[in-house]
């Protein structure tokens, strides 16, 4: 064997024995999403910046139905659920979870119909198409079309699945109105379908990160190590409009002022520090949970203020 031949296996080696320790201490990670779109973007950028292998994770974020999240973190099939309505009604039915991070606080939803329709009471026995029954999306419509006078007894709530599809059936005529946030409320205008409404007053958190009481308390550092990494890409999106926007188009082709509109109504609000309020969290209880638990079962912010301190933000 020559010298060159030699000192390219010892690196190669080197290399093989470095992946596998990596694979052997790295934690895997699983985190659901709900949808391609803004509020799925915190996860994506810190793939894409490095920081979960930052951290000594190995994360892969996955497109899940909102309804299996709560039941997938309780069963260890993932880590973490993002879809904040769904689950953390799970949560308030008794699922042995807790809400330990917060994307956005408020998603700038709106409510989009088809061109013939005008006013919110032309849509007395139409159809809503809606991620999921009472999910964020339905709820944050109520509020508005309520808002305006309209009594939500007379529309027709169809569950039909994530952003893309609710404008597909929008488009087809299988549903008479929706609702969206960026990027898929700008795309509908873009096609002729108007904003009759948005975005909300008071609306819903669109994301945040739900995990289970069993990795709190059985892997409390893989909990900390993923908020961190999560506070990172929160930061890096609020203070870099421009690569954010690029690296949404990575995400989820579209054109350039589709992205922009993303930016500056939904990602530029995103919530720096990841933690609510107790008042904040109590106002969501009452209006989405038919039981109440005490707040200490239902939010941990311990690990991400922990988190903020080590990146002395706190």
């Amino acid at each position: 064997m020559n010298r060159h031949a030699g000192t390219g296996l010892i690196v190669s080696i080197l290399l093989a024995v470095a992946t596998a320790a990596f694979s052997a201490e790295a934690p895997k990670v699983r985190i659901a999403y709900a949808s391609r779109s803004a509020s799925a973007m915190p996860q994506y950028m810190a793939v894409q910046k490095g920081y979960f292998k930052a951290e000594g994770l190995d994360v892969e974020i996955i497109q899940m139905n909102p309804r299996l999240g709560a039941t997938a973190v309780v069963n260890g099939d993932v880590a973490f659920a993002t879809p904040f309505t769904s689950t953390f009604r799970g949560v308030l039915q008794g699922f042995p979870m807790k809400l330990t991070f917060v994307h956005f606080k408020k998603g700038p939803y709106f409510l989009l119909v088809r061109p013939e329709i005008k006013d919110v009471q032309q849509l007395r026995g139409k159809r809503i198409g809606v991620a999921t029954i009472k999910g964020t999306d339905q709820l944050v419509a109520e509020e508005m079309l309520q808002a305006k006078g309209f009594d939500i007894t007379q529309i027709q709530a169809v569950s039909i699945g994530d952003g893309p599809v609710r404008m597909q059936a929008l488009i087809s005529g299988a549903v008479d109105a929706v609702c969206l946030a960026p990027p898929h409320d700008l795309m509908l205008r873009k096609m002729g379908y108007p904003a009759l409404l948005g975005p909300p007053v008071l609306g819903l958190p669109s994301a945040g990160m739900l995990t289970s009481d069993r990795l709190i308390k059985e892997n409390p550092q893989v909990v900390r190590r993923t908020l961190k990494a999560m506070l990172r890409a929160h930061q890096f999106i609020a203070d870099n409009r421009q690569e954010t926007i690029q690296t949404s188009i990575k995400w989820l082709p579209q054109p350039l002022d589709i992205a922009e509109h993303s930016y500056d109504n939904e990602l530029k609000n995103i919530n720096r520090d990841g933690t609510m309020t107790d008042a904040e969290i109590e106002s969501i209880i009452e209006r989405i949970g038919e039981k109440k638990r005490p707040l200490n079962e239902v939010r941990d912010f311990s690990f991400a203020r922990e988190a903020l301190k080590e990146l002395g933000r706190q």
